[in-house]
């Protein structure tokens, strides 16, 4: 039997960024150039400069800003075109919860900025199987549209369209990895696993994985927004 671990993947535009290298090097014998000095001087103040910005109101990349300097944005009803009813206000809550933690943009129903999105599939195919054919895990698929208009002008500000976003599940308790992250978030423990069937644990592992989905999407979205691409 084939176990996968549980993975949440994004089919969308990433960025990759890489934390700088620790180096550490021997002290030299060397007589510094008038040259090297004032590179050194200038080099301080850039870090001087970089530190004070950071906690002076300053905002670089991802820091939260939104298109045309919206500073106020409105979480609009979800428009759900899926058969999954009730979700649309999960998915509600999960973007107004991410706006709130990234910090930078304040969500209210005032706001002059309105963000609307549309769920246009959520699907499940399934992923694998064992010998007998039975699915042993799932995947669950998410396509939105989204856009961000000004509310006083309907000006588009900004729009993504057939945003995918993915996550997985185990399907039947054989097959589970009960010390995954994702298995530890959720709200079963391994003793519950023996007290449920195998459509109760699917369908519970389902929820769960829509939860995941859910914010992965969110978190995706208001990144997107905030680099404005």
């Amino acid at each position: 039997m084939t176990m996968k671990a549980s993975r949440i993947t994004h089919h969308v535009s990433r960025s990759k960024v890489q934390g700088p290298r620790s180096k550490v090097q021997g002290p030299k014998s060397k007589v510094q150039s008038p040259k090297s000095s004032v590179l050194s001087t200038f080099a301080f103040c850039l870090l001087i400069f970089d530190l004070l910005s950071s906690g002076c109101g300053y905002h670089f990349a991802g820091s939260g800003a939104l298109p045309q300097g919206i500073q106020r944005v409105n979480v609009a009803e979800v428009d759900n075109q899926t058969l999954e009813t009730g979700s649309e206000k999960e998915l509600q809550w999960a973007l107004e919860r991410e706006f709130r933690n990234r910090g930078g943009v304040t969500v209210t129903d005032e706001g002059e900025g309105v963000l609307n999105v549309t769920m246009r599939q959520l699907d499940l195919r399934p992923l694998s199987f064992d010998s007998r054919d039975q699915v042993l895990e799932y995947e669950v698929i998410l396509l939105l549209d989204v856009i961000l208009t000004h509310r006083e002008t309907g000006q588009t500000l900004w729009q993504a369209n057939n945003l995918r976003v993915a996550s997985d599940y185990s399907a039947v308790p054989q097959v589970v990895v009960t010390t995954s992250p994702e298995f530890q978030q959720g709200t079963l423990n391994p003793e519950d696993l023996r007290g449920l069937t195998d459509i109760q644990f699917s369908e519970t592992q389902k929820h769960a994985a829509i939860e995941r989905l859910f914010t992965a999407a969110a978190r995706e979205v208001v990144f997107r927004l905030s680099e404005n691409f």
